[in-house]
């Protein structure tokens, strides 16, 4: 009895101590919106060949704006420069030369000096070694940097949910999707659903709607861009009479491409720009459409900005973090 008492006293001493001495936490990471920071050795590395692979692939033009604007913004700090204050950026790749290797070594860390955050290092025995193994592996480092971006959006979304729009999305259109505030619902007709957001330097939409699934012929671009302008012609007025939203189709040409990377197994991503007919306004839009198996349905849900005069890369991308919230409940709402 006296054992079991004196176990437990230690046990309660050890509770308390622990609590007195909490583990340090990690540190929110930071960095701007689409931002990547490149870390070499050397100013030469930076400027030859390891450098040259990140900027021209990271840096390359966001297909569907109407306005160049690269993918990532890509900046370079010596690893000398590595203070604490640059170890909590976001996103980071590591450029790491060392003669001794026989050949690269990629590593990738998550959370490693701060949260979110994705680290990517590559160490090889020369400059030449190092951008083969970047080239094999940058569509893979690619998804990482975009899967890093769209978590820490919903971080900073998610504790601002509108409710009553995420269940009325539901009621409608029998899926989930977490919309934050600032949001409102412009038009609901059942099937079709436009939710925007208004503010004078900007406007950001949704439009969410499900149709019928035939066959994979309703994949094609030429089928998904047909409905598309059906239903904006019927449900999106311009701000003229006769005014409507369609899809641009001279100065960017729409581009639908599959990826296993979206929120189901299985989806058709378009990129493009929408325009008005009958007014000058356009802007750039992203859309996912996913086969609904067990209803026999496609759900189509788009975001698209309109920002004139000004960068639209980064609106874009908060709707794209948006659109990846989708979920398919196991039983329709009631």
């Amino acid at each position: 009895m006296k054992s079991t008492t004196f176990v437990s006293i230690l046990t309660v001493l050890f509770l308390l101590q622990a609590c007195s001495n909490p583990q340090p936490r990690t540190p929110r990471s930071v960095g701007g919106t689409s931002e990547i920071l490149a870390i070499t050795q050397t100013v030469e590395q930076w400027n030859g060949a390891p450098g040259e692979a990140i900027r021209s692939y990271f840096g390359q033009d966001q297909y569907g704006l109407p306005q160049a604007e690269a993918k990532f913004r890509v900046a370079n700090i010596l690893v000398s420069n590595l203070s604490d204050m640059f170890k909590k950026h976001r996103n980071m790749i590591i450029v790491e030369i060392d003669p001794k290797l026989k050949e690269a070594v990629v590593e990738s860390r998550s959370d490693l000096w701060a949260k979110p955050q994705k680290v990517i290092k590559i160490t090889a025995p020369s400059a030449a070694a190092w951008v083969e193994a970047f080239e094999a592996q940058k569509e893979g480092f690619l998804i990482l940097f975009d899967r890093s971006e769209r978590e820490r959006l919903m971080d900073f979304f998610r504790p601002s949910a509108d409710y009553k729009i995420i269940s009325e999305i539901e009621k409608t259109l029998d899926i989930k999707l977490l919309v934050p505030e600032g949001f409102f619902v412009a038009k609901n007709e059942g099937n079709f659903m436009w939710i925007r957001k208004e503010v004078a330097e900007y406007s950001q939409g949704l439009i969410l709607y499900v149709r019928p699934y035939n066959d994979t012929a309703d994949l094609s671009l030429s089928r998904l861009i047909k409905v598309r302008d059906s239903l904006l012609q019927k449900y999106i007025p311009g701000p003229v009479g006769n005014s409507f939203m369609s899809t641009d189709k001279e100065f960017i040409l729409p581009v639908s491409v599959p990826t296993n990377q979206y929120v189901t197994d299985f989806a058709m991503e378009t990129r493009g720009l929408w325009n008005v007919v009958g007014d000058y306004m356009a802007g750039p839009f992203l859309s996912y459409t996913v086969v609904d198996e067990r209803y026999e349905r496609l759900i189509t849900l788009e975001g698209y900005v309109y920002a004139p005069n000004k960068p639209k890369r980064d609106y874009l991308r908060q709707l794209e973090a948006i659109l990846y919230t989708l979920e398919i409940p196991e039983e329709k709402a009631k």
